[in-house]
């Protein structure tokens, strides 16, 4: 690691070594990163990982940590958080080119304000433009993956590649990016409609998400809906709802969601999730499937 450090400061890439990776997740908790890296443009994001593969050192994007539960041992190797370019977009007309560092909600109030529609169902959501894409994020019966035009990535070699919508196959929370790609770029396509109308749906859309989900540090939903079943539902039926384990919660707002009560570890989260699955597979035989990740030993 050491050698990798000074490599990435003779190219004068941002990074810090032992970096808290907690405070840059929405669950709060979690050990460090060995090596937390903030590449600024695909050439820099390019040189981080090659330098990674060269090396033998693991690495992963990090993007706005909000759908991430990291070990309480941390990270052994390098996390990239997307920096500089990677945080801009712009409009051609109705279509707005975004970087895979652009926080998704802030983006919608952006497009909401302008007076173009069909990112409405994206206020409130938190995280960043590339991890919506990943995992086909979505509300109130729309998803991100319906209004992708393209998406610029980095393939497996490290190359830049230009995938349509109809190549990304989006499904329920997921989308089928090819394996080892990370985004960089996408170009969403939106369209033109009144301002109030939009303005409304959005507060709408935002007050409802206030109503209906915890407040406290979560990373949204812990578990994928299984076919014809709401993962809530089952949890709540199951008698979840303020199911403690040190001081990580089964929310008694929404049973899907696990909240940090303060000073929670990931241990004591992990225990939780493990209680929840026995719950639900004892009561309805349904084996509920995460829909947040896992990072670190």
């Amino acid at each position: 690691m050491e050698q990798l450090a000074r490599q990435l400061r003779a190219l004068n890439i941002p990074f810090r070594t032992s970096e808290p990776l907690a405070p840059h997740t929405s669950f709060k908790v979690g050990g460090p990163a060995a090596l937390f890296a903030e590449p600024r443009t695909i050439d820099e994001l390019r040189a981080v990982l090659s330098l990674c593969r060269e090396q033998d050192v693991p690495s992963v994007i990090l993007g706005g940590g909000t759908n991430l539960l990291v070990s309480d041992k941390g990270f052994p190797g390098v996390v990239l958080r997307l920096a500089g370019e990677f945080n801009t977009f712009f409009y051609h007309g109705s279509t707005v080119d975004c970087g895979a560092g652009v926080q998704l909600s802030s983006l919608a109030v952006d497009v909401c304000r302008r007076g173009l529609c069909n990112l409405e169902f994206a206020v409130g959501i938190p995280g960043t433009l590339g991890g919506a894409l990943v995992m086909n994020a979505g509300a109130h019966g729309r998803e991100i993956g319906r209004i992708v035009l393209e998406a610029l990535v980095l393939d497996r070699y490290l190359l830049p590649q230009v995938l349509s919508r109809q190549q990304l196959h989006f499904a329920y929370r997921q989308s089928d990016l090819p394996v080892g790609s990370i985004v960089c770029r996408v170009k969403l396509g939106l369209s033109h409609g009144q301002k109030e109308e939009i303005r409304e749906k959005c507060r709408q859309n935002f007050r409802l998400r206030r109503e209906r989900q915890p407040r406290q540090a979560s990373a949204g939903s812990v578990f994928r809906n299984p076919p014809g079943h709401a993962a809530g539902r089952l949890l709540e039926e199951a008698g979840l709802k303020g199911q403690r384990e040190g001081n990580a919660m089964i929310s008694t707002i929404h049973a899907n969601f696990i909240v940090n009560c303060g000073n929670a570890t990931s241990a004591d989260i992990l225990a939780l999730i493990k209680t929840a699955r026995s719950a639900v597979r004892e009561k309805y035989g349904v084996e509920l499937e995460l829909e947040i990740r896992l990072l670190g030993e």
